[in-house]
């Protein structure tokens, strides 16, 4: 009887019929669940490198090609500016290019940093209701694939192209030496190795790298990226009447993209037309990049659901709250 009362109560026996009260056995059980949650989540983060270590290799390459070219202090080109010199007074010519200097309002590391760790920070905090490994891995894996491939062909237009910064003249101080002979119609054409005088060089080589605009470019492959994967994902395309707070999120990170880029032109770093360049390629390195990871971009019924491995197809891939 005693035995049937203590069963009834809650309480777990054991073989030797001792008691294990409710809280240890609640304890036993969350422990278990928690060494389960660790072991899918190794088991599919394993599954997910074997899955894609070519493209993370891929990426290895991409970014150590990217960080040679960026530090080499040689360019493919040589860029000449206009010089012209009377009596004993140089006189410049191309205004455009005479903006004083002034320190980035977001240096490159800064917008670099914004850029990746607001789209790894939504993307994992959505995960509270998406709750999807597939979902997260590939989303981060696509960011991974905009902001490097933009990165990339920023860096290599960059030292082949490039162009005259607003603030180059500044960080120049052209002297026309009495012996220099220019080029070009009546040889008023120089190089920065004849007549810049500038202390800092590192200035002066980054004052020859205007075109396009790095800044823009990661701006609006981590924030557009952003913007796709919102949209997508709280199905917009998908209700008849989404509540308005939808439409905020999904603007709120290309609208930080845009201010972003907008400070270079403010402070003098880059003209209008570096800006829209990078603007524009970043935008599209997002579309790839998402592209590359989720079954669509403009399909309602297939944009949110990632490209994983077969036996996640049938999977129920929950969206973000109403």
């Amino acid at each position: 009887m005693s035995s049937n009362l203590r069963h009834n109560s809650g309480d777990t026996l054991t073989p030797s019929g001792q008691e294990i009260p409710r809280q240890y056995v609640a304890n036993e059980k969350s422990g278990r669940r928690g060494s389960g949650f660790i072991s899918r989540f190794g088991h599919n983060l394993l599954r997910f490198f074997k899955e894609v270590w070519r493209s993370l290799l891929t990426l290895v390459v991409m970014g150590a090609i990217t960080a040679a070219v960026w530090t080499a202090k040689n360019h493919a080109f040589t860029r000449l500016f206009p010089v012209t010199y009377f009596s004993t007074s140089g006189d410049i010519v191309w205004t455009q290019f005479a903006y004083p200097y002034q320190e980035p309002i977001f240096s490159s590391l800064a917008a670099a940093l914004v850029a990746i760790l607001v789209p790894v920070g939504v993307i994992l905090l959505a995960q509270i209701w998406v709750r999807s490994f597939c979902d997260a891995s590939n989303a981060l894996l696509g960011l991974a694939y905009s902001l490097l491939t933009g990165t990339f062909i920023v860096v290599i237009i960059k030292k082949t192209i490039g162009g005259l910064r607003p603030h180059f003249l500044s960080v120049c101080q052209p002297v026309l030496p009495q012996d220099a002979i220019g080029t070009g119609f009546q040889n008023i054409m120089f190089t920065i190795e004849q007549v810049c005088t500038g202390i800092d060089k590192s200035k002066i080589r980054n004052g020859v790298e205007s075109f396009p605009s790095g800044h823009s470019e990661i701006a609006f492959a981590g924030f557009f990226y952003l913007s796709i994967y919102l949209f997508t994902h709280l199905k917009i395309q998908s209700r008849y009447r989404a509540g308005y707070w939808r439409m905020v999120a999904c603007v709120l990170p290309t609208l930080l993209a845009t201010y972003l880029a907008s400070t270079l032109v403010l402070n003098y770093h880059h003209h209008g037309y570096d800006v829209v360049f990078g603007s524009l390629l970043g935008v599209l390195v997002a579309l790839f990049g998402y592209r590359m990871v989720f079954k669509s971009v403009w399909n309602k019924r297939l944009n949110a659901v990632p490209a994983c491995h077969a036996e996640h197809l049938d999977e129920h891939e929950p969206v973000l709250p109403k």
